[in-house]
């Protein structure tokens, strides 16, 4: 039985993808230690070390079979890779079961499988960020001139336009692909030398071992043990999160904006996924509310990795464990979060009507900075800005206008004579170059 939203079968259903889960699955790791163990006799074959029908036998016998996972399984607890090798020696002639993880240590083996599951998932949050990011420089580009009001600290600030919004978000995404794309020469490496990290058990063979199985397996290569080092899954961990906190700022922000008070977005109604069981009218914005858990729970994976004692001397299982237990679910809440948003953009539709009323909300208030600095060339700005201040001030007071306003103000007035304050009041004259950004950032080499 699964437990918590990211096993259960019944609640994970809102937090993962079948393909991210299956990188992880039982059968993707015996396959993956299937891959390192056949790749590893191949390359020994290829040095002399192994004989060639040894590697090629155990290449043949590397299958992760129904009835092989089912002997793994009734293997022994504690060490996937004995059960792993007992069922792998059951499958092949005396001759080859002798060459079969020969060399090898355990923890090699499980870390090297590893790091092919790692990449094989930074494969996949690559292709849904790249889509993300398609879906969003399109909607850029769609609303580069779509007025709406921006807030900063909850409140009300200046006109911009709702392609600048997603050109937020799309920076913010290209990063993260920077970031993702970085690491990978650093944490997809394979670790093979031995049990204390000497290569005792091969002498010189092990480091042309070991170059020869990162060549075969399409990974990084690395001299030096790393059983014990914190920095390969604390990169891991901590690159994969910030980019669950950018997927999560994106839910925060569509989740506000569905709010039933600004109503500036919300999702086409599904009774099965957006319905409520008792108002027939809600319109729950579950979608972004998944995307903002997963951000938050792969913060909290990432703080344990970052916050557990570092390892012991060469190697601590207890470090290992945690990882073991905790990398897997990075991975599948943060593509989850991203598969999520990418298909909720396809049935989100946003509000032009709301968000134009929103814009409209405050009325001339929300062009005090625009009105202030046209007329800075002629009150000073520390004046402009205290008259604005003072006219703020009352117009929430009593309502007044800023003819009034100005009107019981000569001495103001006679100062600002020919600067067309009705033309300063419209907010589609203060976005700035909220259009030419949007048009920018939609561009594919951004």
């Amino acid at each position: 039985m699964g437990i918590g939203a990211l096993n259960s079968a019944i609640y994970k259903r809102g937090y993962t993808t079948p393909r991210m889960e299956e990188v992880w699955s039982e059968r993707a790791l015996v396959g993956a230690i299937f891959d390192v163990e056949a790749g590893l006799a191949e390359a020994q074959a290829t040095l002399g070390i192994v004989p060639e029908q040894a590697a090629q036998a155990i290449r043949e016998a590397a299958q992760p079979s129904d009835e092989l996972i089912e002997d793994v399984s009734r293997g022994k607890v504690g060490n996937p890779l004995v059960a792993v090798l007992d069922a792998l020696r059951a499958r092949v002639s005396d001759d080859a079961r002798g060459w079969i993880h020969f060399g090898a240590t355990t923890q090699d083996i499980l870390d090297t499988a590893r790091a092919l599951q790692i990449s094989r998932s930074t494969d996949i949050l690559l292709d849904e960020l790249d889509q993300l990011i398609g879906v969003l420089a399109n909607l850029a580009e769609e609303h580069a001139t779509t007025p709406m009001v921006a807030r900063t600290n909850g409140q009300h600030a200046l006109p911009t336009t709702l392609g600048m919004r997603f050109v937020r978000w799309l920076a913010e995404l290209r990063r993260n692909r920077e970031r993702l794309t970085q690491m990978r020469p650093r944490v997809e490496i394979i670790q093979f030398s031995g049990a204390a990290g000497t290569y005792a058990s091969l002498g010189e063979d092990g480091p042309r071992t070991a170059r020869a199985l990162a060549e075969s397996l399409n990974l990084g290569y690395e001299p030096y043990p790393w059983h014990a080092a914190g920095d390969v899954m604390a990169e891991i961990a901590c690159t994969t999160a910030i980019y669950a906190q950018t997927l999560g700022k994106i839910a925060e922000d569509l989740f506000t904006m569905q709010r039933t008070d600004m109503a500036e977005a919300h999702e086409t109604m599904d009774a099965h996924s957006s319905g409520s069981s008792t108002m027939p009218q809600k319109l729950n914005p579950f979608t972004t509310m998944k995307a903002s858990v997963s951000a938050r729970l792969v913060a909290g994976m990432a703080s344990t990795i970052l916050t557990q004692p570092p390892a012991a001397d060469e190697r601590d299982h207890r470090q290992s464990e945690v990882q073991r237990d905790l990398i897997p679910q990075i991975f599948v809440a943060t593509e989850g979060a991203a598969s999520k948003l990418t298909a909720l953009f396809g049935r989100l539709r946003f509000n032009t009507e709301s968000l134009r009323a929103n814009l409209n909300h405050e009325g001339v208030l929300l062009m005090s900075e625009g009105i202030m600095m046209a007329l800075a060339p002629r009150l000073g700005q520390e004046g402009a800005h205290d008259l604005l201040q003072e006219f703020a001030s009352e117009a929430r007071e009593n309502g007044k206008s800023l003819q009034d306003f100005l009107a019981e103000r000569p001495e103001v007035a006679e100062k600002i004579n020919g600067i067309d304050i009705s033309e300063l009041t419209q907010p589609e004259n203060y976005t700035g170059l909220s259009r030419e950004l949007s048009m920018e950032a939609a561009q594919p080499n951004k």
